[in-house]
């Protein structure tokens, strides 16, 4: 799926992660070890999650990051994971939009309107781009020597206001 953010004109695209492209990975990892580790936990999906929606988000045809919706079957939320690797596609709205792009057609699939994210406290690009897509704090707590900020998102369907 290719959307065209009419904010910046940056094309960019959402990718389905699959065995032919999961390769792609290894470079995230390399970037994940020499720089996001310290904005976030993880790049990859829970192992033992039960539905799961994961795409790699690409821009000039070049692999830049990933999105991913995560839900266990007991749970009333999916959680979300983004992440761009590449530095020079970060700023430029390309986040917010396959945020809201995953919302709008793979939220459906989790049977849920409740999105749950943990971001680290310091990382306040992320928590400006996660507020304005609609996400709210919900709790502070620090886990392994790190601040974090719980976030959910509500989607709202007309006429309905869910318990957020």
């Amino acid at each position: 799926m290719k959307t065209d953010n009419s904010l910046d004109k940056l094309v960019f695209e959402l990718e389905a992660v699959c065995d032919e492209n999961l390769s792609q990975y290894s470079k995230y990892e390399i970037v994940f070890e020499t720089n996001l580790k310290k904005y976030q936990s993880r790049i990859h999906p829970s192992e033992n999650t039960d539905i799961l929606r994961w795409y790699h988000i690409k821009a000039d045809e070049k692999y830049i990051g990933a999105i991913w919706l995560e839900k266990n079957a007991n749970d009333d939320f999916a959680v979300l994971g983004v992440f761009i690797a590449d530095e020079l596609y970060r700023n430029n709205g390309i986040g917010k939009a396959a945020i809201e792009q995953i919302i709008k057609t793979d939220l459906q699939y989790m049977h849920t309107n409740k999105i749950l994210l943990r971001v680290r406290e310091e990382n306040e690009r992320a928590i400006t781009c996660y507020k304005s897509v609609g996400f709210k704090e919900k709790r502070k707590y620090r886990k392994d020597q790190l601040n974090v900020i719980e976030m959910m998102y509500c989607k709202m369907e007309e006429n309905y206001e869910p318990e957020c």
